[in-house]
């Protein structure tokens, strides 16, 4: 913290120790702004690795609530002889956004789980206004069970993260996908 203190000095301003008194006070935060610019590259860099962020109250851990629903996550049935169920649409579509955005590749991860959970309750004639809503229905009437519907609305708080620009690294983006993919199996399978 600077302060910088004007006096009156009578008739006479002393307008070197003026300037000198200025220069110490603008010396430390002119420094920091120049040392950020000059390594602005490594430090958003360095910023778009983090796991967590922070504004005021709010916090994010996108990361961390990933691990979380991961290890909730029933482990990986062993491979078909048919064809894997996997989200629709093309993976190719998959890579090109999650090389553009991570963040766009979670949504695009979501829109498959949310299409196929619509389907189901309108299949099971659930009026519902959205996924969450949905999946609590379905639950009530036993065609979903607990730790699905509480996956989904996990996912979808995530989705929600994403959505609103937090930073989402690509293995997160990745690890979503395969949640997604786990889930939609369960839906499609329900």
């Amino acid at each position: 913290m600077f302060k910088l203190t004007l006096e009156s000095a009578g008739s006479g301003t002393d307008w070197p120790a003026f300037a000198g008194n200025l220069v110490i006070a603008l010396a430390w935060p002119l420094s920091a702004l120049v040392i950020a610019l000059i390594f602005r590259r490594p430090l958003l860099a360095l910023l778009a690795r983090l796991d967590e962020l922070s504004w005021g109250d709010k916090s994010a851990r996108f990361a961390q609530r990933l691990d979380r629903l991961e290890s909730e996550a029933s482990p990986a049935p062993p491979e078909p002889d048919g064809p894997e169920i996997a989200l629709t649409g093309d993976h190719a579509r998959f890579l090109k956004l999650l090389d553009l955005s991570p963040g766009a590749a979670v949504l695009d991860s979501w829109a498959g789980v949310e299409e196929a959970l619509q389907s189901l309750a309108s299949e099971h004639a659930v009026a519902s206004v959205d996924a969450s809503e949905a999946g609590r229905s379905l639950q009530k009437r036993g065609v979903l069970p607990a730790r699905t519907v509480g996956m989904i609305e996990e996912m979808r708080r995530l989705r929600n993260a994403a959505a609103h620009d937090q930073a989402i690294s690509v293995s997160d983006a990745l690890r979503f996908r395969n949640l997604a993919k786990g889930v939609l199996n369960e839906i499609r399978l329900a």
